[in-house]
């Protein structure tokens, strides 16, 4: 299936009442789950509660990614993070003292993604987050999308004020924790529902372009990398199992959203707020697994 067709939308409604019916280890939010399918065409569909908010947290990495790429550049982005699936913790402070000390072994893990955000441009740490505001904006095409300051205002953010230190003490980062810390927290609680993920994914699917235009957002070369960086690292230590069971391109929040991108056909944005051990919705792996078995979704496919 190269796109949407109309089968997918019963079967996403099938998928996800089974789900609901599934034993979630206690899980009592079920009506918070949602999915939602965008193709290259800007084609959507999307079944259960799709247009419930959440706070995007970890699924923003790859964003902040793109941004800094589009920036910077790759050479100059991983002069400062690794790009490797070392299977670690996403919070893992001991990373950080294991090879290369101070440098994070990839920026879907928490060290990485706050030295990728350190990259963007900006002369502090509000215009940086401006402007990734702003570019998430446009891949949902979506103007309204914001950060929760309720969100932050409950959050300690000890742990990535001594990630940012740790790198600092080790020349991986510079500057101060105003400017890059603070607009990582604010990334996190970026606030959307799953058609505004499935948007932005199938913005990846699409080379880099709006689906259904010729505007282009991310150099395709930029792209290439983001969906590799998702596919080797995107759900922390379970991305091998992940791998093998659904072999799409995706990077998870502990909010329960999941991003996932098919490259050339389409995207996908869920929710499902109970994690598993890893940190990744049940719900939503599970789904995405039904979803790309039967349409033959995986990369390798």
């Amino acid at each position: 299936m190269d796109a949407i067709n109309e089968n997918i939308e019963a079967f996403l409604d099938q998928i996800v009442e089974e789900e609901r019916d599934a034993d979630h280890e206690g899980c009592i939010n079920k009506d918070t789950f949602g999915i939602c399918a965008v193709d290259t065409s800007g084609l959507v569909k999307h079944a259960a509660n799709a247009e419930a908010v959440f706070h995007i947290e970890s699924a923003s990495k790859p964003l902040a990614l793109a941004l800094a790429l589009e920036d910077c550049g790759a050479e100059e982005v991983f002069r400062h993070v690794g790009k490797e699936p070392n299977g670690d913790a996403y919070h893992s402070v001991a990373a950080l003292e294991e090879g290369h000390k101070g440098f994070a072994s990839n920026p879907m893990i928490t060290a990485g993604a706050i030295a990728v955000t350190g990259k963007i441009h900006g002369v502090d740490g509000e215009e940086r987050f401006s402007r990734l505001r702003d570019f998430v904006r446009s891949l949902a095409s979506n103007p309204k999308i914001d950060y929760d300051p309720e969100m932050l205002k409950g959050e300690s953010l000890d742990l990535h004020r001594a990630l940012f230190y740790y790198m600092r003490d080790h020349d991986v980062v510079k500057g101060r924790e105003e400017d890059t810390v603070l607009p990582y927290a604010r990334q996190t609680a970026l606030t959307m529902n799953c058609i505004d993920l499935g948007r932005i994914a199938s913005v990846l699917a699409n080379k880099g372009r709006v689906p259904g235009s010729d505007r282009q957002l991310i150099k395709e070369e930029n792209v290439r990398i983001v969906l590799t960086v998702m596919f080797l690292t995107g759900m922390y230590e379970a991305s091998g199992r992940y791998a093998v069971d659904v072999g799409i391109p995706s990077k998870s929040g502990v909010s329960g959203a999941i991003m996932a991108v098919v490259p050339g056909r389409m995207g996908f944005g869920v929710m499902g707020p109970k994690l598993d051990a890893a940190g990744n919705s049940i719900a939503g792996v599970r789904m995405l697994g039904k979803v790309a078995r039967r349409w033959n979704l995986s990369v390798f496919s």
